[in-house]
């Protein structure tokens, strides 16, 4: 589904609106208030961990083998180089916690932990999307956007390339000329986001049938006119939302159970329809929504952090936001990551010693993600973030008073109890930061989660301090 700047959408599917899990807020010196009923603190009673299907072997006690990279003198003066972690890994099954959330009570759902669904997308190899321009009997498209579409179909290839390590490819097939489709657009009109009005891609799909060779296509993204003022958000469906539920669309090459249609708001200024593409086809791998369905304005519930307790630093929180790429977590468990990437302690056997992070975005190898378990149903993620010039939000990568921009270490608790579109990941910042307002990008404020150097977090007996910053972050994981 669709996170609006403005506030939110509807929370995908159909389904019965069921999903309800306690979510957590921690009582440590690093607070974000999320809901009231429980606290991040909180003894919770461990699970016996299942076997999870995810082919993975064990890791070694060295998470990582990247050797040392050139050093580069940063502004700071400190020397800036790749050092592998002073800290033991312990075995990486260790951290793939299981999903425990209300959603597994449905067919398909989108997964916030393992083992992943895999009955729509696979999450890796290529993936087929048809991109069909429609217009209609009261508006007229024109050819000169599909060029554009095209331009914003290879940053969706380009995006998904990079989260994934390259394992996925997004395999587009473009229709050259516009589908008319026999009806008037009026009669679709919707002034918000829906997962739940299939009435204008049925016909859309019956439209382009004839024309379309929808041989091994998994989606479609119909492209309206960009004049049109009818559909203001944009409508999709899913596998597993009611457009699955009712069979999809059967093509004459076979059913096609997922698409997305974007509307008028992706043709403002600040707005960009390839980020809507890749949030709705992020739900097909799938990826859950990381904001609280909550804070939607039609549920009259205005959130502390606008949007839910990550604020806007994923694609799958905020498409639109100042930050667009892919928390470690959801790319650890969507296997986008490898287990050098990864760093799974065991609390139990003490911690102390130092780790050098590789920002999100960078093909360099070395560590990417911390992970620590607090019991069998919460663990503390730990991650670099930078600016990315390819797909954030453009002002976003710009200097601003005040505050820092997405350069530096974030940190942040999933919780497996807490399913999609209920704000499972949370971030975890020192008591003193506030929301802070991203100029020119059209979205709400969000929090000021980037640690620097001097900055640190404790979170149920764990400490994890930031020391240096450059071209990589180095931190310090210890027992408080």
């Amino acid at each position: 589904m669709t996170l609006l700047t403005a506030s939110c959408a509807s929370i995908e599917g159909a389904v019965p609106d069921s999903r309800q899990a306690a979510a957590t807020e921690s009582t440590s010196t690093s607070v974000v208030p999320v809901r009231p009923t429980t606290a991040l603190a909180a003894e919770v009673l461990p699970e016996t961990p299942a076997t999870t299907e995810v082919a993975s072997a064990p890791a070694t006690t060295e998470a990582a083998s990247a050797p040392t990279t050139t050093e580069v003198a940063s502004a700071s003066g400190f020397t800036d180089a790749y050092d592998n972690p002073t800290i033991s890994g312990a075995e990486i099954e260790r951290c793939q916690l299981l999903d425990q959330s209300a959603d597994l009570q449905y067919q398909f759902h989108l997964s916030t932990g393992f083992p992943i669904q895999t009955t729509n997308f696979e999450p890796t190899g290529s993936r087929k999307i048809a991109l069909i321009p429609i217009d209609f009997e009261d508006i007229d498209g024109s050819t000169a956007e599909i060029d554009e579409a095209s331009r914003n179909a290879e940053l969706v290839s380009d995006w998904f390339s990079m989260v994934s390590g390259g394992r996925v490819t997004i395999d587009w097939q473009i229709h050259d000329s516009l589908i008319r489709v026999p009806r008037n657009l009026e009669e679709f009109a919707l002034d918000r986001s829906r997962s739940d009005d299939n009435r204008l891609a049925r016909v859309a799909f019956e439209a382009a049938d004839p024309f379309v060779d929808f041989t091994d296509v998994e989606a479609a993204i119909f492209l309206l006119p960009q004049a049109q003022n009818f559909m203001a958000v944009g409508v999709q469906g899913f596998l597993h939302s009611q457009f699955g539920y009712e069979g999809g669309f059967t093509s004459e090459e076979g059913p096609i159970y997922n698409y997305a249609i974007g509307g008028q708001y992706w043709e403002l200024p600040d707005k960009e329809i390839w980020s809507y593409w890749v949030h709705e086809i992020g739900h097909m791998f799938p990826l859950p929504d990381l904001y609280d369905v909550r804070g939607q304005p039609w549920n009259g519930v205005d959130l502390e952090i606008p949007g839910g307790p990550f604020s806007q630093f994923d694609m799958m929180a905020n498409q639109d936001g100042p930050s667009r790429t892919l928390s470690t977590w959801l790319r650890f468990m969507m296997g986008w990551l490898d287990e050098t990437q990864v760093l799974c302690l065991n609390r139990d056997n003490g911690l102390g010693g130092e780790v050098t992070l590789v920002h999100t975005d960078s093909d360099e190898p070395g560590v990417k993600s911390v992970m620590i378990p607090l019991d069998s149903q919460r663990i503390v993620v730990i991650e670099s973030r930078r600016p990315n010039e390819n797909f954030d939000c453009p002002a976003s990568v710009l200097p601003h008073p005040g505050w820092r921009v997405r350069t530096g270490v974030l940190i942040f608790t999933a919780d497996m109890t807490i399913g999609h579109g209920n704000g499972f990941q949370q971030l975890l910042v020192p008591p003193d930061r506030a929301l802070n307002s991203v100029q020119n990008c059209g979205v709400p404020p969000q929090l000021d989660a980037i640690l620097i150097p001097g900055d640190k977090v404790e979170v149920e007996g764990i400490t994890i301090s930031i020391t240096e910053s450059g071209n990589y972050d180095h931190i310090v994981v210890s027992n408080s």
